[in-house]
């Protein structure tokens, strides 16, 4: 059994990743996006999409059930509460991190458009005063047998079959 969390800044290519894995694998996807969506308005609506996530994610491997985590992992807690509930439930962690070039990703955050959701960052000066805001934080260590960097200006096909090779090392 397996928890693969995603980690990496937005519109570096986690979700796009993310789901390509849960369609090949079969493996239920959990987007902390999604439950943000409909707690924004909520006090401490971030930590409350975190906190749901987590409770999901362990009720997924107290059934046995592997499972795929969609958030950007920035801070080492959440890093942290991974680990904690892969060691609970006997399932092996593989954290995915989607990296690319600068250039590409600044293309990334300028082009996303008003469609996407409210909270997503979009264009490359709201991005800077994210990073600002994280103040380095996502910059943890990652056991190496739990890390998997990817260069998601790969194709996506590559990148799941690096996972998938991965996955079969771990076993």
């Amino acid at each position: 059994m397996y928890l693969v969390a995603m980690k990496g800044h937005p519109a570096t290519g986690k979700s796009t990743l993310a789901h390509a894995l849960a369609h090949t694998l079969h493996w239920p996807l959990l987007d902390k996006d999604d439950i943000k969506d409909h707690t924004l308005g909520l006090p401490d609506a971030n930590e409350l999409a975190y906190a749901i996530l987590w409770q999901i994610v362990a009720t997924q491997l107290q059934l046995g059930v592997s499972v795929i985590v969609d958030s950007p992992l920035a801070y080492p807690t959440m890093y942290a509460t991974a680990q904690t509930l892969a060691t609970r439930y006997q399932a092996q962690l593989l954290v995915v991190e989607t990296v690319l070039d600068e250039s590409v990703w600044r293309e990334r955050l300028e082009a996303r458009g008003p469609e996407e959701s409210t909270h997503k960052i979009r264009g490359w000066a709201a991005m800077q005063a994210h990073l600002q805001y994280y103040a380095g934080c996502w910059r943890y260590p990652i056991q190496p047998e739990q890390h998997l960097p990817v260069d998601t200006t790969l194709p996506l096909a590559q990148l799941v079959v690096a996972v998938q090779q991965r996955i079969k090392i771990i076993q």
